[in-house]
């Protein structure tokens, strides 16, 4: 199946996995919405999350969530298993496949042994980053700033009023983790007026040397200098500086996303990237107590 933007792999390499399996990812902050939760299970780890009379628990990774292992716990009401792995294809015994579409397709950028990872990027984007370099980097900073002042920006940008904050509120959770020191907060901020003009947060894996761009955001004085372009130019420098192998894009579109995704698909593709589909994710229900 053509997913429109390059080669789809079924064997990434093996420090490539979903950002969310990472141990330094802190996924006690997902789901989405202000709902309880709990980790849950030994090996692998997942969420559980609760809407009365249904709890939800959602793993990812290749190995089989052991249903035993989670029986327990403030919020063990009857439970529906959401399984996403990474590779294994298989479908063991008493699960359900809901759907054939991959759960999810992620992109990454292999840094390797260093050198200019530029080269590897579409023309436009290496335009651009030249263009940022050259004409624009001496009027704008790109600084590690505070978690109120990413907020702050985020909720003027032109991203908040297209996509919403729930991705803004997830953050936040994280950065509540003590998973948080592998979270850094990148601001692009004008010289002379000390605004924030786009933003994004990254969080580093050191156990899979590896890291992905989170909740990226944009003002309408970044369209002009190329703002975006500079921040994936600082991280994938950053990256490169520390040792940092694997760069991840997630999130990439498919035929049945929402078409808003296009644009910031086509944007992430741009920047030398493999692909991995994710196998459909898998379902089984199970019985637990009522109150």
């Amino acid at each position: 199946m053509d997913f429109l933007y390059g080669q789809i792999t079924d064997n990434p390499p093996p420090l490539v996995v979903a950002p969310e399996s990472w141990p330094e990812y802190g996924r006690l902050a997902d789901p989405l919405g202000f709902c309880a939760r709990e980790e849950v299970g030994t090996h692998p780890r997942g969420v559980r999350w609760s809407f009365w009379p249904l709890a939800f628990e959602e793993y990812v990774s290749d190995t089989e969530p052991n249903l035993a292992d989670s029986a327990q716990g403030e919020l063990a009401r009857n439970r529906v298993f959401i399984w996403k792995r990474i590779t294994r294809a298989a479908i063991p015994e008493g699960w359900r496949e809901v759907s054939k579409k991959p759960w999810r397709i992620d992109g990454y950028h292999d840094l390797g042994t260093g050198g200019d990872y530029t080269a590897a990027w579409h023309k436009n984007a290496r335009r651009e980053a030249r263009l940022w370099r050259e004409e624009h980097a001496a009027r704008y900073d790109i600084v590690e700033i505070s978690l109120e002042e990413f907020i702050g920006a985020y909720r003027k940008s032109m991203t908040v009023k297209k996509a919403g904050a729930d991705l803004l509120s997830v953050l936040v959770r994280m950065h509540a983790l003590p998973a948080q020191k592998h979270i850094a907060l990148w601001g692009v901020r004008n010289k002379q007026t000390g605004r924030i003009i786009a933003g994004t947060a990254t969080i580093t894996s050191p156990t899979h040397k590896s890291s992905v761009r989170y909740c990226p955001f944009m003002l309408p004085e970044a369209r002009h200098c190329y703002a975006s372009i500079g921040l994936v130019d600082h991280w994938f420098a950053h990256a490169q500086k520390n040792g940092t192998q694997y760069l991840l894009f997630t999130c990439f579109w498919q035929p049945g996303d929402p078409k808003g995704w296009q644009g910031p698909a086509e944007f992430k593709s741009h920047f030398g990237l493999q692909y991995v589909a994710y196998p459909p994710e898998l379902t089984r229900f199970v019985r637990g107590k009522i109150f």
